[in-house]
């Protein structure tokens, strides 16, 4: 691998780290349209009275699910701010350690040599810490799947208790099938994003 391809994998791999803190806003505004969706529901619930009985514990599990995706989401965004950093650290000491080997191809000089060898460190040292946040990061990624798996079994559910709602069972059904929208558009931006990581990572060996 030559060093001008090192500083564009690293370029490389800081956009894709961008992507990924993009699809953290998505992820988090979906989220929290899902607390709101099971507030609504729970007041639509208690309109409905007897009827939505079997709705209520669902709009608990709601809300207790987005709450928790909107939990894991914040600690994923403290998780990719120094994602980023790292991301550009690995960059930087890219770019210095061509600069360093365009220097000593010019003038050979043993100071020069030196400079290279601890750059090298230091290079190699970032792209092991990117790597480590990238599988930190994978974890949590994994636990909101999870949930979104459990947003589609409930708004499996929810759809058969909506329908014995009566006059209220349309309402009901708007928020089953919001959560099913909502848990969609979820699992597509971390599957983006896990995609992005993996792309990440393959650059780094």
């Amino acid at each position: 691998m030559t060093n001008k391809s090192k500083v564009t994998l690293a370029i490389e791999n800081f956009v894709r780290v961008a992507n990924i803190v993009s699809n953290l806003d998505k992820i988090l505004q979906e989220a929290k349209n899902l607390s709101l969706t099971a507030k609504n529901a729970r007041v639509v619930a208690l309109r409905a009275g007897d009827s939505a009985y079997g709705f209520k514990p669902i709009t608990n599990f709601i809300d207790e699910f987005s709450e928790l995706t909107i939990k894991t989401t914040k600690n994923i965004s403290l998780l990719s701010s120094n994602l980023f950093a790292i991301a550009l650290a690995v960059v930087r000491y890219s770019e210095f350690q061509q600069r360093l080997n365009t220097a000593f191809e010019i003038t050979n000089h043993r100071d020069i040599a030196q400079l290279q060898h601890q750059g090298n460190i230091d290079l190699l040292r970032t792209m092991k810490q990117l790597e480590s946040a990238i599988t930190h990061l994978e974890s949590y990624f994994e636990d909101i799947l999870k949930q979104m798996r459990s947003a589609e079994y409930i708004a499996v559910t929810s759809r058969v208790e909506a329908s014995n709602a009566g006059e209220f069972s349309e309402s009901l059904q708007s928020v089953s099938n919001f959560i099913t929208s909502a848990a969609k558009k979820i699992k597509q931006a971390i599957n983006d994003n896990l995609k992005e990581m993996h792309l990440i990572r393959g650059a780094l060996r």
